[in-house]
């Protein structure tokens, strides 16, 4: 049984378009590598955040068990006791913040993806591979022809 021509190239635009789809199509395998850089990124500041809250806890129960820690810490935050002199010095730019703050990830609004390249592939190439067909057959019927 012989398949019609045209059956044969819609197949392959059929498998083509399918094929670049996959790849690069919306949720397509690059959008999958993505999607897993973006994973490991948010694991990586899940465990900083992790570490920080550790720091942060160890740090709460330093300061409720330890009174001279505490009042360090109240010193550096601007408190301190009635009766105390505080000499302050101008420009002073060696204070950091003694806390570290986690990072917060946004993901990039995607815009959507342009699938129409691969339905048009789908559609337009089984169109261009009939008219070849049809251009090479006349081109030999002609110089069949001639002879």
């Amino acid at each position: 049984m012989k398949v019609p021509r045209i059956l044969v190239y819609i197949i392959f635009s059929f498998i083509v378009a399918a094929v670049l789809y996959f790849f690069f199509g919306s949720g397509g395998l690059l959008d999958y590598r993505r999607l897993i850089a973006y994973r490991g990124s948010l694991q990586d500041n899940m465990d900083d955040l992790e570490r920080i809250n550790g720091e942060l806890l160890t740090e709460v129960q330093a300061l409720g068990s330890d009174p001279e820690r505490l009042t360090l810490k109240a010193r550096e935050l601007g408190y301190f006791r009635e009766g105390e002199r505080v000499i302050r010095i101008a420009n002073d730019s060696s204070r950091k913040s003694t806390y570290t703050v986690g990072k917060v990830l946004r993901r990039k609004a995607k815009r959507p993806q342009a699938d129409w390249p691969f339905r048009a592939t789908g559609l337009v190439l089984p169109v261009l591979l009939v008219l070849v067909s049809v251009t090479v057959r006349r081109r030999k019927n002609r110089e069949n022809g001639n002879r």
